[in-house]
């Protein structure tokens, strides 16, 4: 398990000190210098209401778009605030935008990086958003952007893709209320944003309706908008981005290369295509997709376009083209939802066009203003990014009378200007009318509602969503009846949450989303000081066992490290075998002997026998059921302890499936030769995980749910490694439990997103099971954990079943496949070991056999193999209390 929270929490105490000192130093400073006759900054909220380090980053909440709209109303469309060490300035009128988007576009062209994307070097003269307007590479990328992908002619060229994707998307609901199932439109409409963009670029669904089934660009699109969504640190103080506090740079690299890789093979597999064809494909052949007009860009003589710079062309594109639309599209029937008169005049304006029993063509978008101003008035009301891109002052420059300093962070809240009270009649009411007449293209060209920006820097891809939104919509709108959840009338403003009603978010990806978790963590590190020092003197009189000093709040962390089993393992050489330290708010004690072990584990078993519950545990109540979690001295445990005995681990439990396992073993086998044929390299510890995996989803379900297939991953076993991912994270709370409440890496969220999924897999098994009508032939575990809870005075729930399957699934995957993968990696370095057991087999196995289970027992040599590798590979077990 991986630990970087160490130094990283001793850096970030380290770094606040100073910052206090700093901030002192600087204040006095500023307040002795002389005056000059130079523009004032812009107004904003006073210093006195900001906080010492984090600024005004408490002021803006949760919904920054909204707090800094409202905060304009008294300080102006041009407004100044300090949000942690940065300088921003928010731009919420039509005319300040004017300014900062057209007149002084030459200043305010660079844009401010986040640190997730500086992480993959997504800046540097490849990626088209965030290139200066400048610059000769942005150009050439507009340029590309304008005559291959966005032209009227190209549009017109890929009309039958969003047709026939738009067309799937009705399909796909039909047979989901058929099913009587509920649909998610934003998900929905995601896949087919995706699908149309993959087909124009690859020719191919790069999408999946299928919940069941993952699909790898699809899933790793989800996890890079997460990722940028995440509160950072970094964002607010530049100068610790190297330190990773909180692992998102990191994350944000694993994720990206997944994207990268993906766009990689596809782009690999089209120049082997090229490259075997006997003779060169038309240039205006109609099978040609974006990829080969980008590929012949590289070909060309003394062309400026690479291979790298193509994949960061289409991680923009990917990123940019899906999500938003599906938002708006979700956004819009939402409104006509709450707004029924808008609602019933879009249907007859489209029965009157469509007709019926016909499907919704492109070419009737035209036909359709009413439609199209609802479109309009739902970009003015939401827009998909309230901030577009953040933007940076290059020097100091005036805007509307006021002094912008030079690297200022530039805001300008599209929401605000959308909602502007001085330019909109009724700005807060839902009133497509006041757009007919007005042609969608038009939008952005005044600056009173700019969601798609504007000036140079203006989203080049507003054709194509002014294509594809209104698609959807009216397919939406034309196709199906629509009402809200049970039937609620939602009439009123007030009656319906719009931020979290039907799973809507606006997905804004902001940073400022942090604010209030910042603040938090300031005044928790604050009161710790004072706490710290109140109680230390209390805490040296303990008879505790020796160990190393610590610093103040944080203990010992920063001594761990990385690989914290061996650096207490050289501590415990200094301080003996029975150690203790003190780990946040937590005092620590290390057992690091066989005559400890056993005083603990066997001889005070029974005043040892709870346990630590870590906080992502704690977040799903999963602790109070779990047999993993639970005392042993407890009735409940000692009671699924039988059931583990009885049920699944006694002699002729395992006997009764070995077939099972073998079966998968084979299949694993079978994937390995294919593989060599092929001349792939194997990730032993996924494909081991895989086998593992289906071996105990078919001794529960009789049914696989791993894949050895890396492009079709399953949703189970995608939430197994996620949920493993989470808990292994570094966590604030498990050193600090008092703010675990607080979530201030969201750790808890994500941790309850995780296990939704696999506890929803465990009850849609679990009701099948129930539903089936006839006695099965051959029963698995789980007909036997049903037939317990059935049992009269059962003190066992069907919730039970589902919490004893999640410590199954995630104690029975990871861990055998881990073994297994430094079993390997030790024979491979101990090449005469690996020859020791080869040759042990063969003599047992036989040249061309078959390994069997019978054969285990007659193979000493490989079975003192894993009992090394598991001393080598062995961390810490669970903590206990």
């Amino acid at each position: 398990m991986k630990n970087t929270i160490a130094p990283a929490v001793l850096l970030m105490f380290s770094f606040l000190l100073t910052y206090l000192l700093l901030a002192a130093v600087t204040s006095r400073r500023r307040s002795s210098a002389p005056l000059r006759l130079v523009p004032s900054r812009p107004p904003g909220p006073p210093r006195c209401v900001g906080w010492p380090i984090i600024g005004l980053l408490h002021i803006i909440g949760k919904a920054p778009h909204l707090s800094l709209a409202t905060l304009s109303r008294v300080y102006g469309p041009v407004m100044s605030l300090r949000l942690g060490s940065l300088t921003t300035v928010v731009i919420s009128s039509p005319e300040a935008a004017r300014e900062v988007l057209r007149t002084l576009d030459h200043v305010f062209s660079a844009q401010a990086f986040s640190e997730t994307v500086r992480t993959i070097g997504h800046q540097e003269d490849v990626s088209t958003p965030r290139l200066p307007s400048m610059s000769p590479h942005w150009r050439l990328w507009r340029k590309i952007l304008e005559t291959k992908l966005f032209s009227r002619k190209c549009l017109d060229a890929t009309k039958t893709i969003r047709s026939k994707k738009v067309k799937e998307l009705i399909t796909f609901i039909v047979e989901s209320c058929e099913r009587g199932e509920a649909v998610e439109i934003a998900r929905a409409c995601f896949v087919t944003s995706l699908n149309v963009i993959s087909n124009v670029v690859f020719s191919t669904d790069l999408g999946s309706y299928d919940q069941m089934a993952s699909m790898e660009l699809r899933d790793s699109l989800f996890c890079v908008m997460k990722i940028m969504g995440k509160p950072n640190l970094a964002n607010y103080f530049p100068s610790i981005e190297h330190l990773d506090l909180q692992g998102i740079r990191e994350e944000m690299k694993v994720c990206s290369e997944r994207l990268f890789s993906v766009f990689q093979g596809l782009i690999d597999a089209r120049v082997a295509e090229r490259s075997s064809r006997t003779e060169p494909r038309d240039a205006y052949s109609s099978d040609r997709d974006l990829l080969d007009s980008l590929i012949d860009l590289i070909l060309e003589d003394g062309s400026e376009v690479d291979m790298n710079d193509i994949k960061h062309f289409l991680y923009d594109l990917f990123i940019a083209g899906t999500e938003t639309n599906s938002t708006t599209v979700e956004w819009a029937m939402v409104e006509l939802l709450r707004n029924p008169e808008a609602m019933a005049n879009a249907k007859v304006e489209i029965n009157f066009i469509v007709g019926p029993n016909r499907y919704v063509r492109d070419s009737d978008l035209l036909e359709f203003p009413y439609l199209q101003a609802v479109v309009t008035e739902t970009l003015r009301l939401h827009p998909p990014n309230p901030f577009l891109i953040p933007r940076k002052a290059e020097s100091d420059i005036e805007v509307l009378g006021f002094l912008v300093p030079e690297n200022a962070q530039i805001l300008v809240n599209a929401w605000a200007i959308g909602r502007d009270q001085n330019v909109w009649e009724n700005a807060e009411r839902f009133k497509p009318e006041r757009f007919l007449g007005l042609e969608l293209g038009s939008i952005g060209q005044d600056f009173k509602m700019i969601p798609f920006g504007a000036g140079r820097r203006m989203c080049p891809g507003i054709s194509l969503a002014l294509r594809i939104v209104p698609h959807m919509l009216a397919s939406l709108i034309y196709s199906f009846e629509w009402t809200l959840e049970n039937g609620k009338d939602y009439t009123a403003p007030a009656d319906l949450d719009m931020n979290e009603t039907l799973g809507l978010t606006l997905h804004k990806a902001s940073p400022l989303r942090n604010g209030a978790a910042l603040f938090l963590i300031f005044c928790f590190l604050l009161s710790f000081i004072l706490l710290a020092a109140a109680v230390r003197s209390q805490r040296r009189s303990n008879a505790l066992p020796p160990g190393p000093p610590g610093w103040p709040i944080i203990g010992n962390i920063f001594q761990i490290g990385k690989a914290p089993h061996r650096s207490l393992a050289n501590l415990s050489r200094i301080y003996g075998s029975v150690m203790s330290l003190r780990f946040g708010s937590l005092t620590t004690v290390i057992i690091s002997s066989p005559e400890a072990a056993r005083e603990v584990l066997k001889t005070h078993d029974q005043v040892l026998s709870g346990r630590i519950i870590l906080d992502p545990i704690r977040s799903i109540d999963h602790h109070d059921v779990s047999m993993a979690w639970l005392p042993s001295t407890s009735p409940r445990w000692r009671l699924w302890r039988k059931i583990s005995a009885t049920h699944m681990f006694s002699p002729q439990c395992l006997d009764a499936t070995k077939s099972v396992r073998m079966k998968k073993v084979n299949e694993l086998v079978t994937f390995m030769s294919e593989i060599c044929e092929r001349g792939e390299s194997v990730d032993i510890a996924r494909a081991s995980f895989v086998t593992s995996l289906n071996i105990i989803s078919n001794t529960f379900f009789s049914t696989n749910l791993g894949s050895y297939d890396p492009r079709t991953s399953m949703e189970l076993q995608e939430s197994v490694v996620r949920i493993m991912e989470t808990i292994g994270k570094p966590n604030l709370a498990n050193y600090f439990p008092l703010i675990g409440f607080l979530d201030l890496q969201g750790i808890r969220k994500e941790m309850k997103v995780c296990s939704d999924v696999l506890f929803q897999v465990f009850q849609g098994f679990i009701n099948a099971r129930n539903n089936e009508k006839t006695t099965r032939n051959e029963g698995d575990l789980l007909d036997s954990l049903m037939d317990l809870v059935k049992e009269n005075g059962s003190e066992l729930n069907v919730n039970d079943i589902k919490h004893f399957l999640y410590d199954l699934f995630l104690g029975g995957t990871d861990t055998n496949s881990t073994v297994v993968e430094w079993a390997m990696a030790e024979l491979l370095r101990n090449p005469k070991t690996m020859a020791k057991a080869q040759a042990e087999m063969e003599d047992v196995v036989g040249p061309n056999g078959v390994v069997q289970e019978s054969h285990i027992s007659d193979l000493p040599y490989l079975q003192a193999v894993p009992t090394q590798s598991r001393d080598k590979c062995r961390g810490f077990g669970v903590s206990h209390a």
